[in-house]
Formats: C-alpha cells, structure tokens, sequence
C-alpha cells in the first residue's frame, strides 16, 4: 500500500502587509498547499519557531496518516488493508483456499484505482471468469469482492459499494457431482483392508469428514465403540476446532461400523491420546492425502471406483440416506451442518427414486391411486377416530 508521506513542512519569514515579518509554515493537506503562523519574528527565536513547526507537523501527520487515500489501488487495498482483516476470522483451512483464490483471480485489479472500479466493470470480470471456471468458483469470486468492498465502505475508502447487484452469471459451468451406488458402495469399503475400512466405515456411514476421522484419539470413542465424540480436527498436518460450530458434536455409530472399529481398537495403543490412525511415528496422525493417495486410491483405481474419494464419500452418505428417507434433521446433525446444507449441497437423490417419485405422481393422477404415504396417514387418521 502506497505510504502517506511524512511532512516537515518549509519554515520561513515572511512580511505582511504592514510590514510586520511572522514566522510561516508552509504544508500540503489533501494534495493542496496550506499556510500556517506561527508568531512575530521579533518576538520568537528560530529555535523557539522550530519547535512550534514540529509540534504542528506532529499534529498534522497524524491527522494525515489516519485518513483513507481516496487515490489508493486496489492491489494496495487488498494487501494493506482488507487481507490483514480478512485474516483475523478467518480459520487457517479458509485462510489457505480463499487468500489463494483471492490472490490468484483478483490480481487483474492491482493497479486499478479502487473508487473507479464500478458495477459493469466487475460484473465483466465474473461473466469472463464464468467461461473457464466451474460456478461454485464464480460465485465465491462474487463473494470475495463483496468482502473486500464492503470493507472499503466500512473504511472510508469509498462512499458506494457496488458489489450487492453482482451475479454469478448463467453461462458459469455446473459440475457433475458424482455419487455412488450401494453396490458401488459395498465394492468401495470390500477393496480395503482393515484400517483403511474402518476410514471408510466413518465417512461413508457415520458422515464423518477425512480431518475429523484422522484427528479422533482413543478418548473420542466410547468403550463399546457405539459414539464417538467431534472435538477437533487434523487440518495439513495440525491440530484445529472442528470446521463449525455444528461440528463439534456426538456421532452415532451403526452396530456393523462398531464391530469393525472394535477390531481396529484392540491394536491402538491404550493411551486416551493414542491416535485412531497414527502415522510412522505415533505420536503424530495420518494426513489425509498420505491415506488416500498411497493405501486407498491405488486398491480403489483397481476396481474402477479410484474417483470415489472423500467428498463422493460423504455425498454417498447424504444421497443415499435421503433414498431410504433418513429424517433430513437427523441426518444433517450426524454429519455436522445445517439441514439446508445437508439437502442443497450433499444430498444427491438417484434416477431410480426420481422415478419411483414420477410414478407416483402419474398413479395419483391418471390412475386415481393414492400414494403409499397418504395412503398410510389416511389410515392412521381412521385409527384414531376409531380410538377416540
């Protein structure tokens, strides 16, 4: 960020119209040239006027210093200003993703000067972005400018935030998001031994994220192995809080994912700090992309499910929940997000319920039949009146 410019200010002795010479100081304020008296010549030394310049420019400096730079770019922003703030909420995992995004798609701003960079302006700069990147990308750019703007707002550094009226434009690309299939399932945890097993038991059918599996310790898990408790996560190598409020949590274990941790207990250490999935050296866990790349994937590309990976894993546990009509709200806590997540972001319905639900519709419709579930609620309806 360009630096406010230290003044000193230019002392001198000027005569006035009477003839009178005064001790003046001449300054910049705002880019325009300002006067200042100090006193009578004949009544200050150049010592004693000295002195009364610098208390004056010390006040004037720091006046200057704190004020916004109406001239300033908004590469000079970014990194004086709004990613020194940014950085302070931000956890290390959004740190990393969002400050690399940030740096490496907004770096075409650097030298534009902040205040003229308008709507039409930016809203070109997304429908670009829109042709080559995915729109979950597009729309986190979206996001970062209205962090950064708003911030600029909240600093003086501009008097109109533009970014509310942005969009992520249509043209932005969706990508497929891929799922597995139950056999598919069942072939993905088959093609793994027992430690990595017990990995995919915990995404796959507890919801659990790679850096909450690898962070557990033997004191997160109840003696029957039945629960396990969230209240940290592996992140590149370091320990951190879980990824949100929400998921610090309990997560209940299904009775064959039990039996399977079970197994894997009896050969972790008895410490309560043991690791579940210590690497080399104990002392310290498994990262996710030693586990993955090196014992999982190459078992998983044998049988062709190596695109499966942690996400695929956790979309499974979603979409194929919602199929066997798993309660949204239970499902959603066990994983650790809101229930608008759990739907919007992770849960992928089949082609088979899709037309189980098609079907429905046209039997209820052309047919006269009821669906199977009014069906039932008619039924329970009836039983209660006959109780009553």
């Amino acid at each position: 960020m360009r630096r406010k410019r230290y003044q000193n200010g230019s002392l001198q002795v000027v005569s006035t119209h009477g003839k009178r010479k005064m001790w003046i100081l001449q300054y910049r304020d705002g880019g325009s040239k300002k006067y200042h008296t100090i006193g009578l010549f004949s009544k200050m030394s150049k010592s004693e006027a000295q002195q009364a310049q610098a208390d004056f420019m010390k006040e004037v400096n720091a006046r200057t210093a704190s004020a916004p730079d109406p001239q300033i770019t908004f590469g000079d922003f970014l990194e004086g200003v709004a990613l020194p703030f940014l950085r302070s909420k931000w956890k290390r995992s959004t740190r990393d993703t969002t400050e690399n995004r940030i740096r490496h798609h907004l770096e075409e701003f650097g030298e534009e000067k902040l205040s003229g960079l308008g709507l039409q302006r930016l809203q070109a700069f997304l429908s670009g972005k829109a042709a080559t990147l995915s729109k979950s990308v597009v729309a986190h750019l979206r996001w970062d400018l209205r962090a950064v703007f708003r911030l600029a707002v909240a600093e003086g550094y501009i008097v109109r935030d533009p970014t509310p009226a942005l969009f992520t434009p249509k043209e932005a690309k969706v990508g497929t998001k891929r799922v597995m299939n139950r056999k598919e399932a069942q072939q993905h945890i088959n093609a793994l031994p027992l430690r990595e097993r017990v990995i995919d038991h915990l995404a796959l059918f507890a919801g659990m994220r790679p850096g909450e599996i690898l962070a557990l310790q033997r004191r997160h898990v109840t003696e029957d192995c039945g629960e396990l408790s969230i209240e940290q996560r592996l992140y590149r190598g370091d320990i951190d809080d879980p990824k949100t409020a929400l998921s610090k949590r309990k997560v209940g274990i299904p009775s064959q994912t039990a039996e399977v941790l079970r197994e894997w207990m009896e050969l972790v250490a008895p410490q309560p700090e043991a690791w579940l999935f210590a690497s080399e050296n104990p002392k310290k866990p498994l990262w996710r992309d030693n586990v993955w790349y090196r014992h999982m994937k190459p078992k998983l590309d044998a049988i062709g499910l190596g695109w499966a990976n942690f996400q695929v894993l956790r979309r499974t546990h979603a979409s194929l929940g919602h199929d066997i009509k798993v309660d949204p709200k239970v499902a959603a806590d066990q994983r650790g997000h809101g229930i608008g997540v759990a739907l919007d972001v992770y849960t992928q319905s089949s082609i088979e319920a899709r037309r189980a639900a098609a079907e429905m519709l046209v039997n209820a419709i052309l047919s006269g039949e009821q669906p199977e579930t009014a069906e039932a609620e008619r039924e329970t309806e009836e039983n209660r009146s006959e109780a009553a």
